[in-house]
């Protein structure tokens, strides 16, 4: 503005928002201003910020000044729903000439004084189709197609704030609602109007990605502007105030796991693939004629009491030139399910089963994952063979891929048979167990002459009962070196490295897994001045490199071996059972069923589903350990020191022992590594992922 503003002088600024009237009651310098406003408040502001000058009058006190500015605002404001900047377009567009607002105040209402130049001004800023604005404050009538496409966008935009108000207004009703009806009425609105279903989405996105949710902007926005219209208070960041507002409207629960949202991960199979599968399962299943009839051997499943989804089993016996026959025989889900079909294809599309504490999520049908596929005892059942002649010496003399007929005569838990090798049971199935040991730990033995690596590490086991009130979570300690557990996972090894190379020999496009060597020694001096146990093996583990999927063969450097395929899980992983589909196509002389082009186009869809998939279940995991430390946490827990954050030793990094779980802590006194710990819980919260421990108090 062109004048000097004074005590006195009656003003409109600009305060970033909005455009307020005010009157300055004082000078600061020679530049601040003191001024009072219509809504009362005392402010400073400079004369960069004056956007009209109404004239002047006496300051006099605040109440008055308030009340003064009050009714000259309302003068303005009644004469801005007057201005009818149409019509003054109308006559001046073809003139072309810029004109100032109170050329326009004058040719609109004959009036040229303040309020009404104000107004006017007003109307202009807030309606910029008509005229647009000048750096010398001046106005110039738009063109006839500027105006029109700036109507269609005015309309476009009003039409827009009409949705959100709509959308703001039918979330805000839910909400004040009773609880048990809020569900069903946004369910019943969002589908009815799509707008609010989008926002919904959004907003449920947003709570489960977090911060970087791609659409952060738009969410935050659009929950600002709720939170202005609802009367209930919500928790937490932006993103944990979605969740919350998921909650408050019944459509999720305390419990809801963000991670299957964010991941598109479905609890439930499509009900005609159910359908279809619980049909499949109650027809008698026929062997084809190219199966070998294996039956007559003695079989065996070794696995964990609770799994239902038995996908591997074993047979062993001895040659008459003093060798041994194993039969490594997988599931064939093949036999059930063509490649392309309906139920494949969501196979394909979750990619592998998703085991949770609350439960699991399989990859077929439980009609087929856990009856018709699964290996169960005493059913007859397709499988896909590898046999493996071992000499005296156990050399392997050759090797045989076969899809066969099998029956398993006992299902044995990992307990059963670390029972029967501790009591050196013999008979039947005593005898089978020690033979099988006996050519696991041969083959263990050779891999890591190799170079392979195991690491003894715990893992931690959660199991959740949600069906009372509250979920009952139970956490315990599992060995994954037992003998058992090794006995199962050498045997699948060897399977997988013999499947992989029968592909690499005969061209087979296949997934393959492989794992670079660590750039560093893994039992340098560094890492041998680490007490052997826990924390030595994170300390290696912190030097290997990641693995991953590949269609060419590879060295895998964890398990010091060039080909490996994963083809023992067939119902729980895809990538699995595509491998077992190329071996059994090419040994019953079919086509194959997927070309390199293929299996290429198949890899990143794999890697991103069991990417998803290990999130999942370590997010998940996680949150129900938290869960339950929260009730658990002050009780004192043994820890294992397993690295140092800093060179004072007060910030480690410690590894739950009970719990089989790695978490910061803070020290009260320098531990060293390799060393344990009491510990107990100082801060946890599962919902915003919040742990930290704390040394416990010496008694």
């Amino acid at each position: 503005m062109d004048f000097e503003a004074e005590v006195g002088s009656i003003i409109e600024f600009d305060d970033g928002d909005s455009h307020r009237l005010a009157i300055v009651v004082d000078t600061v310098g020679k530049t601040k201003l003191v001024i009072h406003t219509a809504d009362g408040d005392q402010m400073r502001t400079t004369e960069e910020e004056i956007t009209f000058f109404l004239g002047s009058d006496s300051a006099g006190d605040r109440q008055r000044a308030q009340k003064k500015l009050a009714e000259l605002d309302a003068t303005v404001e009644g004469r801005r729903n007057d201005v009818d900047l149409e019509m003054a377009w109308e006559f001046v567009r073809e003139d072309d000439e810029p004109m100032t607002a109170r050329d326009l105040a004058e040719l609109i209402f004959a009036d040229d004084a303040p309020p009404t130049v104000l107004a006017v001004l007003r109307a202009l800023r807030d309606n910029p189709v008509y005229f647009k604005s000048r750096r010398d404050g001046a106005f110039e009538p738009r063109a006839d197609g500027q105006v029109a496409s700036l109507r269609r966008q005015m309309e476009a935009e009003a039409e827009q704030q009409r949705e959100r108000r709509q959308i703001l207004d039918e979330i805000a009703g839910a909400l004040d609602l009773a609880h048990d009806q809020r569900a069903a009425t946004i369910e019943e609105a969002m589908g009815n109007h799509d707008g609010l279903r989008d926002a919904m989405y959004l907003l449920q996105d947003f709570a489960a990605h977090g911060q970087d949710f791609a659409r952060r902007d738009d969410a935050v926005e659009l929950l600002d502007e709720l939170l202005e219209v609802i009367d209930i208070h919500l928790d937490g960041h932006m993103d944990q105030k979605a969740f919350y507002l998921m909650r408050e409207l019944d459509l999720w629960d305390e419990h809801y796991n963000v991670y299957l949202h964010r991941f598109r991960i479905d609890r439930q199979l499509p009900k005609p693939l159910i359908a279809e599968a619980e049909e499949m399962a109650g027809v008698p299943w026929e062997p084809e004629e190219f199966r070998r009839d294996m039956t007559g051997w003695t079989t065996i499943t070794i696995d964990a009491e609770s799994s239902r989804d038995l996908d591997d089993a074993l047979s062993c016996r001895p040659t008459i030139d003093g060798g041994w026959e194993l039969a490594i025989h997988i599931a064939d889900p093949s036999a059930h399910v063509d490649a392309g079909s309906a139920l494949d294809e969501e196979a394909r599309s979750r990619g592998t089963s998703i085991y949770l504490p609350t439960g699991s999520i399989p990859m077929f049908p439980r009609a087929l994952s856990e009856e018709r596929m699964s290996l169960l005892p005493e059913r007859t059942r397709p499988a896909m063979t590898t046999l493996v002649i071992f000499d005296e010496s156990l050399e392997i003399v050759d090797t045989e891929h076969f899809p066969s007929t099998i029956r398993v005569d006992r299902r044995l838990s990992y307990d059963d048979v670390d029972q029967m090798l501790t009591e050196g049971e013999e008979g039947r199935y005593g005898g089978l167990v020690q033979r099988l040991e006996f050519i696991a730990d041969e083959c263990h033995n050779r891999r890591t002459d190799e170079g392979g690596f195991s690491f003894d590490l715990p893992e931690s086991r959660i199991v959740v009962d949600d069906d009372g009130d509250e979920p009952t979570v139970q956490v315990e300690s599992l060995e994954t070196n037992t003998p058992s557990r090794s006995l199962v996972s050498e045997l699948m090894i060897l399977n997988n490295t013999l499947v992989g190379r029968f592909c690499s020999r005969h061209d087979l496009p296949a997934i393959y897994r492989i794992q670079e060597s660590p750039d560093q020694d893994l039992l340098d001096e560094e890492i041998l001045a680490i007490p052997e146990g826990v924390a030595r093996c994170f300390a290696q583990i912190r030097r290997m490199k990641p693995g991953d999927i590949s269609s060419q063969p590879g060295p895998h450097f964890g398990l010091g071996l060039y080909h490996y395929a994963q083809a023992s899980s067939p119902i729980r992983r895809y990538t699995d059972l595509i491998c077992q589909r190329q071996v059994k196509a090419f040994v019953t002389e079919q086509k194959l069923p997927y070309d390199e082009e293929a299996i290429l186009a198949m890899l990143g869809d794999m890697g991103r589903a069991a990417s998803s998939a290990t999130t999942t279940q370590r997010a998940t995991d996680r949150y129900w350990l938290l869960y339950y430390l929260t009730n658990h946490g002050d009780e004192p827990m043994e820890a294992i020191v397993v690295d140092h954050y800093d060179d004072r030793g007060d910030r480690v990094s410690v590894f739950l022992t009970d719990c089989a779980y790695r978490s910061k802590c803070s020290l009260r006194t320098r531990v060293p590594v390799g060393e344990s710990v009491q510990v107990v819980v100082d801060q946890c919260d599962p919902r915003r992922d919040v742990l930290s421990l704390r040394q416990a108090p010496q008694t």
